[in-house]
Parts: structure tokens; sequence; C-alpha cells
């Protein structure tokens, strides 16, 4: 009977690491609360969120922005989301963005396999002393998941490890009855963030029960940022999100950021 509670143990435990896509990876190895350890920067997704939100190990957030070719963000979506860390995260130091370009990879589509390919190929920014680092993938070509008019827009897959599907943003965006550019790739460049600082319980305790029934680690409330159509899926469901501009947290995720250490 011990041993069959011991199993219970781990299973819980693995699966309240689990992120909200199959896409998650990475290894707790740092142990506690990460740091500046040998694996500081390939945990679970969600692993970070303490260490991201408050100042309490680390007082600046480095962003390291990799880009592809034609697939560079939009400076104002940039400047958008710096603005967004800087109303949740306590980080007295500040918050900076190293942006850079990279040779086209030319893969076809992207696994998150290919992803942490290319993210360990290219990544330059690492927790140090006062900093954590975050990595963001810019990629020029789409997930390898699309299918019809289901599709990814955005993963993060380890604790500070993002990729972005700009090809896929862009398709979607600035035409004819669709939201523009900038408002579409800030949304999904501050919703995937929302995921490593541990939306919706994942990393981050719930203060209510918020998360959606239908869409683990999302919101349930209507219009937050953290609604499961702002990674992908149904492109109209997307676009009908994004109708009267950027999606704002709600009340509950914001609770849920301030208890664990955020503003």
């Amino acid at each position: 009977m011990k041993q069959i509670k011991n199993l219970l143990a781990i299973v819980v435990m693995i699966l309240s690491l689990s992120a909200c896509s199959e896409s998650d990876s990475g290894d707790d190895g740092a142990g506690g609360n990460g740091g500046n350890g040998v694996n500081a920067n390939n945990r679970t997704t969600g692993a970070s969120a303490n260490e991201l939100l408050s100042d309490q190990v680390f007082e600046e957030l480095v962003i390291e922005a990799v880009y592809e070719g034609g697939s560079r963000p939009e400076a104002a979506s940039l400047n958008n989301l710096v603005s967004f860390l800087n109303d949740r995260l306590n980080k007295p130091a500040g918050i900076r963005i190293v942006e850079r370009e990279i040779p086209a990879q030319n893969n076809g589509t992207y696994t998150i396999d290919e992803v942490i390919e290319v993210e360990d190929e290219f990544r330059t920014q690492f927790n140090s002393d006062n900093s954590i680092a975050v990595f963001v993938l810019f990629t020029d070509e789409a997930s390898a998941n699309d299918e019809g008019n289901r599709v990814t827009l955005g993963t993060a897959y380890k604790n500070t490890s993002l990729v972005i599907f700009q090809p896929t943003i862009e398709m979607f965006s600035g035409g004819l009855g669709q939201p523009g550019r900038v408002t579409t790739e800030s949304a999904v460049y501050q919703h995937e963030f929302g995921h490593i600082m541990g939306l919706v319980n994942l990393g981050t305790p719930l203060q209510s029960q918020h998360e959606d029934p239908d869409n683990s680690r999302h919101c349930n409330v209507d219009g937050c940022l953290m609604a499961a159509e702002l990674e992908g899926g149904n492109i109209t469901d997307m676009m009908g999100l994004m109708g009267s501009g950027i999606p704002a947290l709600d009340a509950e995720c914001i609770a849920d950021l301030q208890a664990n250490g955020g503003k």
C-alpha cells in the first residue's frame, strides 16, 4: 500500500508540471528556485514563474529576441511587450531586449524539437548574477502542427523559452477584416509570456477557479489575454477575440500573478 501511495504522489507531481500543450520540455534539474545552475534555463514551462515575477532572485530581465530573415517582429510590438511586462514584473534593474538575426534554417515547418535545436545552437543569453534571461525565436516558417484552419501562433516550451510562428501571424493579420499586425503580434507575444509567468495554473497558483476546463492552462474569463484562442486553434475565434484591440489580463489572472511575487 505504501508503494502505491508513493506512485500516486509521483504521478500527481508530474501532472502539476505539465504545460498547456504537448510541446513542454526541459529538465527541472536546477533544483530549488533554479537560479544560475547548469539547468536554470532548461526547466519545465512555468518553473521560473516566481523568478520572473519577483525581485527576490533576479532584478533584471533580458529578452533575447532571435529572428530568421524577414521574420523580424515589429518594433511597436516589442515595445508593447516591454510595457506589458513592466506592469506585471518586479524588475527594479529593468527589462531589456537583445535583438539579432540568424540565418534561415529552411526546415519547411517547425516541430518543437527543431525549435530546441535552433535554441541550442544560437542562444547566447542565460541566467547570470542578477539577470534572468528569456529566449524568443521568431521563425520564418509555420508550425508542423498546422492543419487547415487550425494553426499555432506561438508556444512556451520551457521555463525561459518561447517560439513565435511569424508567418502565421502575418498571414492572419493586417488584411481586410483582420486585426492589425502589431495588435496580433502584441497579443500573441504577451500571451506566451503569460505562460512562462505561470498562467494559468502553470507554476503560479490559482487564487480563484478560472482555469478553462476545456483548455487547460488557459483562462475561462471572456476576453482575457490568456484565452486559448490566442495560442492558436480556430483562426475565426482568434480574430474575434482581438476585434477591439489587444486583450488585457483579467482581474483573476492579475491576482494570481500578484500572489506569486508580481505586480
